[in-house]
C-alpha cells in the first residue's frame, strides 16, 4: 500500500511539472514573427501582439535596442535582403508581420527598402511553397484609389517622398505577380490621425474609406494594428491588398 501511494505521488509530480513547463501560446500556436519592430508601426504591431499573448519574435539590424524597448519578446539580429536569413526565419513561424520602410534614400524607387524587401521575401516565399507563411506586409496609402478612382499615386508625383510611394506600389505589383505564396498587404487610409484602441474598424480593397461626410477617414496607429490581427484570425484577404479605418 504505501509502494501504491509513493508510486501515485510521483505520478501526480510529474503531471503538475509537465503543466507547468508547457508555454500556453506555444502550445496554441501563438508565435509570430515582426519585421521592423522597434519602428513606428512594427512597435504597434508588436505592441498587439504581446497584448493578445502572442509570443514574439522581433527582427532587427540592432536587436539589443530592439530588446530594451520590448524586454518580453525574443529579439534576433537580421535583415529582410539577407535572403539565407529571410529563409531560416520564415521557416519557424506560420505568420509573419513586415513593416519596413523609413525616408527615400534614393530617387529610384527600386532601391527603396519596401520593394527591396518584398523582392526578397517573394524570392524566398516561392521556394519554400506551400510550407511558408503567411505574410502580411505593412503598405502605402499612395497606392489606394480615391472614391473618383484616380490612382494616389498620382497625386503624388510632385511629392519629396515620390519614391517611397512608388516603391510601395511596385511592392504590391510584385506580390500580385508572385505565385503559390500566402500574402496579403495591409494599405493604412488617410493617416494615423486618431487616438486610442477602440476595436472599431472597418475594411476596404483598392479605394480609400470614407467617412459620411464624404472625406477620406483616418485610423489610430491602435486600431490599425488591432484591425491587422483580427484579419489573421479571419483571412478573409488571402493573396490581396486591403486597407482599413476607424
Amino acid at each position: 500500500m504505501k509502494n501504491f501511494l509513493q508510486l501515485a505521488l510521483l505520478i501526480f509530480a510529474l503531471i503538475i511539472t509537465s503543466c507547468t513547463t508547457i508555454s500556453p501560446t506555444s502550445e496554441n500556436g501563438k508565435e509570430i514573427l515582426i519585421y521592423g519592430a522597434s519602428g513606428r508601426i512594427g512597435g504597434a504591431l508588436t505592441d498587439e501582439a504581446l497584448l493578445r499573448g502572442y509570443q514574439v519574435t522581433g527582427v532587427s539590424r540592432s536587436p539589443e535596442k530592439l530588446q530594451e524597448k520590448f524586454p518580453q519578446i525574443n529579439a534576433v539580429k537580421g535583415d529582410i535582403l539577407d535572403r539565407d536569413s529571410v529563409k531560416k526565419l520564415l521557416s519557424s513561424y506560420k505568420t509573419v508581420l513586415v513593416s519596413i520602410g523609413g525616408k527615400p534614400t534614393s530617387p529610384d524607387a527600386t532601391k527603396y527598402i519596401a520593394y527591396q524587401g518584398a523582392i526578397s521575401l517573394i524570392e524566398v516565399l516561392e521556394e519554400m511553397g506551400a510550407a511558408g507563411p503567411r505574410i502580411i506586409f505593412v503598405g502605402n496609402v499612395f497606392t489606394l484609389r480615391t472614391a473618383e478612382g484616380e490612382l494616389m499615386l498620382e497625386r503624388g508625383k510632385e511629392h519629396h517622398n515620390y519614391p517611397m510611394f512608388m516603391g510601395h506600389q511596385m511592392a504590391l505589383d510584385a506580390f500580385r505577380e508572385s505565385n503559390n505564396i500566402n500574402w496579403s498587404i495591409a494599405s493604412p487610409p488617410n493617416g494615423f490621425r486618431l487616438k486610442d484602441r477602440t476595436e472599431k474598424v472597418r475594411y476596404g480593397t483598392d479605394t480609400l474609406i470614407l467617412n459620411s461626410d464624404g472625406k477620406p477617414a483616418s485610423i489610430s496607429l491602435e486600431d490599425y494594428a488591432y484591425g491587422i490581427f483580427e484579419e489573421i484570425i479571419a483571412e478573409n484577404y488571402l493573396s490581396k491588398r486591403f486597407t482599413l479605418a476607424r
